[in-house]
């Protein structure tokens, strides 16, 4: 509604006043409603990894050496992100390691670094069946790990290190390649099926075709060199 401006004029002798007619170039134009801010791809990426892998409550486990972490009913598909003490790969069997419900290796699940952290999403796959356990080798020393719902992981960047991120962009062949020495595995997971897009290599690249999102893509590395990406 036009918001009219109340006036009055004082005319000469006992003449009552009179109200001017609102000038109409002068009325304010009606309100628009609020326009909503469309959802960045990572939001939207974020929105899919909750309605597709749901969610729960973060929750982190420390430990020393081997030890067995039971993934809540809830947490059946998430990512895990391990810290271990200083020099821990100097240790044999020093990793972790997803099992299924039913006792099966689950190799997507593995953060077996040589740096100090690492993460990596699990049950992603639903042709292996629902993830049942971490298990933490004996050599891992001091350790914590937090385990987290998929929709929690960073965009993926151009340059990163053994890490699962989420992806939100178009189809495009790709290069990940590392600055020293280290071969990749790189694999992307739509949550129907993997589709193991990007497969490693032996001179130390990882080339293929990043299928469009929005998916989970789990870098894994044999070296703490970071990895780069680019077009190929």
């Amino acid at each position: 509604m036009a918001a009219a401006t109340a006036a009055a004029v004082i005319l000469s002798g006992c003449q009552a006043q009179q109200p001017i007619t609102p000038d109409s170039s002068s009325a304010t134009a009606p309100p628009t409603s609020a326009q909503t801010d469309e959802p960045t791809a990572q939001e939207s990426a974020q929105a899919w990894a909750d309605e597709t892998f749901g969610t729960f409550e973060a929750f982190t486990v420390t430990g020393s050496g081997a030890e067995k972490i039971v993934f809540p009913d809830d947490a059946k598909s998430g990512f895990y992100t391990i810290t271990w003490a200083p020099d821990h790969y100097a240790n044999e069997q020093s990793g972790a390691q997803v099992y299924g419900e039913d006792g099966t290796y689950h190799e997507a699940g593995m953060a077996d670094y040589v740096g100090d952290s690492a993460s990596v999403a699990y049950g992603l796959d639903p042709s292996v069946g629902p993830a049942g356990w971490i298990a933490v080798g004996p050599g891992a020393g001091e350790w914590s790990i937090t385990v987290s719902p998929v929709s929690a992981l960073p965009a993926l960047p151009e340059t990163g290190g053994y890490d699962a991120y989420l992806y939100a962009g178009d189809e495009q062949p790709v290069v990940f390649s590392t600055l020293n020495s280290g071969r990749l595995n790189v694999r992307q997971f739509n949550g129907i099926d993997p589709t193991d897009s990007i497969l490693p290599q032996q001179d130390f690249t990882a080339v293929g075709t990043l299928l469009a999102g929005p998916s989970v893509v789990n870098v894994q590395l044999e070296s703490v060199s970071p990895w780069t990406r680019s077009t190929n």
